[in-house]
């Protein structure tokens, strides 16, 4: 199966066991849970997947895990994020062969390179293969910022520049200056899923513990603004208390998978953040206050 996909895409978390070794069952009931809440797509490799603390090795596995474990039944974006032209080409080459639906590909932005260089990287991996590039744009977490305009004239040279994903607050405006002429994602959790919506959004990519929470959301704000909107506040509280900084998002996802009974320990690799006893009281408290909104493993 090829292509972009369109609807809720979930980043899939990278679960581990109490020694800190990747958790190949866990994972599997990750992406199985996510195709059977409904997900039109799922995502690897992400901020949220803690990319930066697996091996090559595991990276590699998990790709080729991702893929098998769908089985054919929706898209398989799996990100490029190596920092050097050369490695995030090969890699990029690696995931295709693998299966790959799409390529979701991060600019690369250690040492603070130009705007230009880092979208010329962009631009070797898209060329490197046929398979859709999504470009990820997230100037907080990057410091790299890129106007739209450069976007827009990246998918001109190359025809496999199909989206951008706009991890940035706020993220309405590059959604319009877009355009439509690249299809944009939203993440940061979903946390201004009616504003792009309501701009034409192509999709979002929340974290994989609210699937079908978002699917269902994605499927009213189309549908029914209204009801969508409604839906969406009820638990938006509780998102935005998640979504503060990454750390804390992964520590509260892997919590709710493992409630879900999808994960086995809500292990982080080191170096992470560790909830302190404020915020998982108030953790426990805004989810108690979603829950009426939210699937059944959350009450």
């Amino acid at each position: 199966m090829s292509g972009i996909p369109e609807g809720i895409v979930p980043v899939l978390a990278t679960p581990f066991l109490a020694d800190g070794a990747v958790d190949e069952e866990s994972f599997v009931r990750q992406v199985r849970f996510c195709v059977e809440a409904g997900a039109a797509g799922v995502a690897m490799f992400g901020l949220a997947s803690e990319c930066f603390k697996l091996s090559d090795a595991e990276r590699d596995r998990l790709a080729k895990l991702t893929v098998e474990a769908v089985g054919g039944e929706i898209p398989v974006v799996l990100s490029v994020t190596p920092q050097a032209w050369e490695l995030a080409v090969e890699e990029a080459t690696r995931f295709a062969a693998h299966g790959a639906s799409a390529l979701m590909v991060m600019p690369p932005f250690l040492l603070g390179p130009s705007a230009e260089a880092a979208l010329a990287q962009v631009q070797a991996v898209a060329r490197a293969t046929r398979t859709p590039v999504i470009v990820q744009y997230a100037p907080a977490q990057t410091n790299l910022r890129i106007e739209p305009e450069r976007f827009l004239a990246l998918g001109r040279e190359c025809p496999n520049v199909h989206a951008v994903k706009v991890d940035a607050v706020p993220a309405g405006p590059m959604i319009s200056r877009l355009g439509g002429q690249l299809k944009a994602y939203v993440g940061y959790l979903g946390t201004h899923l009616p504003e792009a919506v309501a701009r034409g959004v192509h999709g979002c990519m929340p974290s994989a513990a609210f699937s079908r929470f978002f699917v269902e959301t994605w499927r009213l704000l189309r549908e029914a603004p209204p009801a969508g909107r409604r839906l969406h506040s009820a638990v938006l509280p509780l998102l935005e208390f998640m979504m503060q900084t990454v750390d804390l998002l992964l520590a509260c996802e892997k919590r709710l998978l493992v409630r879900a009974g999808v994960f086995t320990s809500p292990t982080c690799r080191r170096p992470c953040v560790e909830m302190d006893e404020g915020q998982q009281r108030e953790f426990a408290v805004l989810l108690e206050r979603a829950s009426p909104w939210l699937p059944e493993w959350t009450r």
